[in-house]
């Protein structure tokens, strides 16, 4: 059997949906449940599954066109019983000015800036951070990048 964390039972109820107030409280909660002694890996992966869960709700046509119904019928929208918001919008809104001549030439503009900085930070990459190096060809004087990250996680559910 998986040695799995439970949560709290000070959950709220969850027939009526929660505010930002008690999904805070919720992360404290179950957070400091893990610290105590959870199976870290476990709930990671769990919600990594919860999250592609939501993500694939989310994203269905057949959800969305219901959802979108229910809204119309209701001029548009939903207040949920724990006071959420449900409201019908316009997404992904985008304009094309490509017919726009002097738009044109700012595009092109920046194409050619976007293209030479590409290769700058290249080059910039391959010199160790902070040296400095002199183009002997042009005299220019190149310091290289310093390179920083931050350590995370990645989680690849299984197909």
């Amino acid at each position: 059997m998986r040695n799995v964390a439970t949560l709290p039972d000070t959950l709220p109820s969850l027939t009526e949906g929660l505010s930002k107030k008690q999904i805070t409280a919720l992360v404290q909660q179950s957070v400091e449940t893990v610290l105590d002694g959870g199976n870290v890996a476990q709930i990671a992966e769990a919600l990594a599954v919860m999250e592609e869960f939501v993500k694939g709700i989310r994203k269905d046509d057949r959800f969305v066109d219901l959802l979108r119904d229910e809204l119309l019928k209701n001029q548009g929208a939903v207040k949920t019983a724990s006071g959420a918001r449900i409201e019908a919008c316009e997404a992904g809104i985008a304009y094309d000015y490509s017919e726009n001549p002097s738009w044109q030439h700012l595009e092109n503009e920046i194409a050619a800036l976007t293209a030479q900085k590409k290769n700058l930070e290249e080059k910039l990459r391959r010199i160790p951070g902070g040296k400095m190096v002199v183009d002997e060809e042009t005299g220019e004087v190149f310091t290289g990048a310093f390179k920083t990250s931050k350590s995370t996680y990645r989680i690849t559910l299984a197909r």
